[in-house]
């Protein structure tokens, strides 16, 4: 009951626009910032007995209540720094192979060229420094911790691209062709295992999924000879319901023992395309929007330079729920190391964002993810770059 008090009273003092500045320095904070008439003077009896109340018990309690708000917004978690993975192979040293090359993609968000020198190079290190642990748990299965830290180091030094923004949910339209027959796969509805083997592949990528339903309404509304033609413009509208960030469009068909899968992938803007055979449809759809997302990955990635400190401020927001949620979405960035609070302000905040791209290299990594260019509300908002902060996201 105690700690549920204690959150109320968080939140009434945040929504209740009291005004805070947060140092560069960990553990240290300003007191609240009294109203500009107050500081000024001029309130005239009602100002001197609210200077008054900030010198008794009440102001004793403000104080105090400010800076708990300040410690525990301090004190949110950060990015894991290990990254686990249960890896299946004949050998701890295959283990390792197989588990470095699925980091090192997960953490950049995509295959290249340029990551698979960097894995072999990484292997040939006697240290292994990024490896911080090894267990077999079964004849041919190995848990592996990997310092993330360490790998985008090494992913930042060698140079190689990163997919620098969030991961798009991908909506995945399905179509399986088998002995003639169209069928539309959704969630009630998965023929081959075609969409079990697309998750299990994107949960390896940190990649969100989504399956339709494949319902009455899917089917009323959706063509497959859409999905089949790849023709994603008809797709957008009927997507609307499951609010998906891109659209995959996959057209699996069977022919003996061989499948065939062509894969369209479309992403704010961009248009990619993937063409795979392979010896069972699930495998098939599998590589074909894997081969997908690599391409889509090339065209939106950057090379992480020394990470640089960047004020940026963020208007709209209402609360701490509100800014918690955008504190977590700042930090699930990979190019973001960090995201300190250095200034409260009412229905706004400033961050010290650390990350491995330049101010105006941030500036789009953030329009990207739907945060809108505004002017500075106000006049004590020390920052580089502001944003208006768009509605909650799924």
């Amino acid at each position: 009951m105690l700690c549920c008090l204690l959150c109320n009273v968080l939140l009434w003092l945040v929504e209740r626009r009291v005004v805070f500045q947060v140092s560069g320095s960990p553990g240290r904070a300003a007191l609240p910032r009294a109203p500009e008439r107050m500081r000024q003077g001029r309130a005239g009896s009602g100002g001197r007995a609210a200077a008054r109340l900030r010198g008794g018990p009440a102001g004793w309690l403000q104080r105090g209540t400010a800076l708990l708000v300040i410690l525990l917004l301090l004190a949110a978690p950060a990015r894991a720094a290990l990254l686990e993975l249960m890896v299946d192979a004949p050998d701890e040293n295959a283990a390792v192979a197989a588990g470095l090359d699925e980091a090192l993609v997960r953490i950049a968000g995509f295959r290249s060229p340029a990551l698979s020198g960097l894995a072999e190079a990484l292997l040939a290190d006697a240290d292994r420094e990024w490896l911080r642990s090894r267990e077999r748990r079964g004849a041919e299965r190995f848990l592996l911790a990997f310092d993330r830290a360490r790998l985008r180091s090494a992913l930042q030094q060698a140079e190689v691209p990163i997919w620098v923004g969030s991961r798009p949910a991908l909506l995945a339209w399905v179509v399986l062709e088998r002995d003639d027959r169209r069928l539309l796969l959704g969630s009630g509805m998965d023929e081959a295992s075609v969409l079990a083997s697309l998750r299990d592949w994107a949960t390896g990528r940190d990649l969100p999924l989504l399956v339709p339903l494949a319902d009455l309404e899917d089917r009323r509304r959706i063509h497959t000879a859409d999905i089949v033609g790849g023709v994603t413009e008809a797709l957008v509208e009927p997507s609307r319901r499951y609010d998906p960030d891109g659209l995959l469009l996959l057209h699996v068909a069977q022919r003996g023992d061989r499948a065939r899968a062509r894969a369209w992938l479309s992403h704010r803007g961009h248009e990619v395309q993937a063409d795979i055979t392979a010896a069972s449809a699930a495998g098939a759809a599998r590589e074909a929007a894997a081969q997908a997302v690599d391409r889509l990955g090339a065209r939106v990635s950057r090379v992480l330079v020394a990470d640089e400190s960047t004020l940026v401020g963020f208007g709209g927001v209402a609360g701490i729920g509100e800014l918690q949620v955008l504190r977590a979405r700042l930090g699930a960035l990979e190019a973001v190391q960090s995201v300190q609070i250095r200034q409260l302000l009412p229905d706004a905040v400033v961050f010290a964002l650390s990350s491995g791209v330049d101010r105006q290299g941030l500036a789009d990594m953030l329009a990207g993810e739907g945060f809108a260019a505004a002017d500075t509300p106000r006049d004590d908002a020390e920052t580089d770059l502001w944003f208006r902060t768009p509605r909650a996201r799924r």
